[in-house]
C-alpha cells in the first residue's frame, strides 16, 4: 500500500473518531461533568499536553493505590490493551504498554519509566516517560492534592502524545486533551462506580 494512502486511511480513521451523534454528544456532557481540561503548550513542539482535573470523593491513600497499580491500568485506561510491569522497586516500574487508537487500526506501544516523585507539601505526583517505543514522545503526570480536610482528592493528569504520523498538530493536541478527561473520568469510574457514587 501507497505510503500517502496509507496516511489517508489514518487521517480519515481520527477524524471519522473524533464525529459523534447528539445522543451520544449529550451522554458524553454528563459523563465529563465537573471536568475541566485544557491544551497546555510545549515548548519546541508545535503538540500541546492535554490536561484534566476533576475532584474525587475519595482520600488521596486510595486514588494513589489505583495510579500506582501500574499492572492494572489495562483494566480502566482507555484504549490500553496491555499493562505489564517488567520490573520495579516501590512506586518505581519500567512498564510495557499498548494502547489501541484510530478504532483499532493502530497500536501505540512503549516501554515505559513510571515512579513517584518527591515533592513539597501534600501533593503526590507520579510521573511517566517514554524509553522506547514506536511513538516520538510520550509523557504523562499525575499529582494528587488532599482538599476538604482530606477527605477528598484533587486530581491533575497531564498527558502528551506525538504518535509520529504526518498529521496537523492540532488534531493531535486535541487527542492529547480529549485522552486527559477520558482518563480521569476513567480513574472516578474506577473509584466511584458508573455513576460516579461510591
Amino acid at each position: 500500500m501507497k505510503k500517502t494512502a496509507f496516511i489517508g486511511i489514518i487521517a480519515t480513521l481520527f477524524i471519522a473518531g473524533s464525529v459523534s451523534s447528539r445522543a451520544a454528544a449529550a451522554d458524553e456532557q454528563d459523563e465529563n461533568a465537573g471536568i475541566f481540561t485544557a491544551q497546555i503548550p510545549e515548548e519546541g513542539s508545535n503538540i500541546a499536553w492535554g490536561q484534566a482535573i476533576l475532584v474525587l470523593d475519595k482520600p488521596i491513600e486510595e486514588v494513589l493505590l489505583i495510579v500506582l497499580d501500574y499492572a492494572n491500568y489495562k483494566q480502566f485506561m482507555p484504549n490500553f490493551t496491555k499493562s505489564k510491569v517488567l520490573a520495579q522497586r516501590g512506586s518505581r516500574a519500567m512498564v510495557y504498554m499498548e494502547v489501541s487508537v484510530a478504532k483499532g487500526a493502530f497500536t501505540l506501544w512503549g516501554q515505559l519509566n513510571l515512579a513517584e516523585r518527591p515533592e513539597r507539601g501534600e501533593s503526590r505526583v507520579v510521573e511517566a516517560y517514554l524509553m522506547e517505543g514506536n511513538i516520538d514522545a510520550f509523557s504523562a503526570r499525575w499529582t494528587l492534592t488532599p482538599v476538604d480536610g482530606g477527605a477528598r482528592t484533587e486530581v491533575d493528569f497531564k498527558i502528551f502524545v506525538d504518535p509520529d504520523m504526518p498529521l496537523p498538530a492540532s488534531i493531535f493536541s486535541r487527542e492529547n486533551e480529549k485522552a486527559a478527561r477520558k482518563t480521569v473520568r476513567a480513574l472516578r469510574t474506577r473509584l466511584l462506580g458508573p455513576k460516579g457514587t461510591s
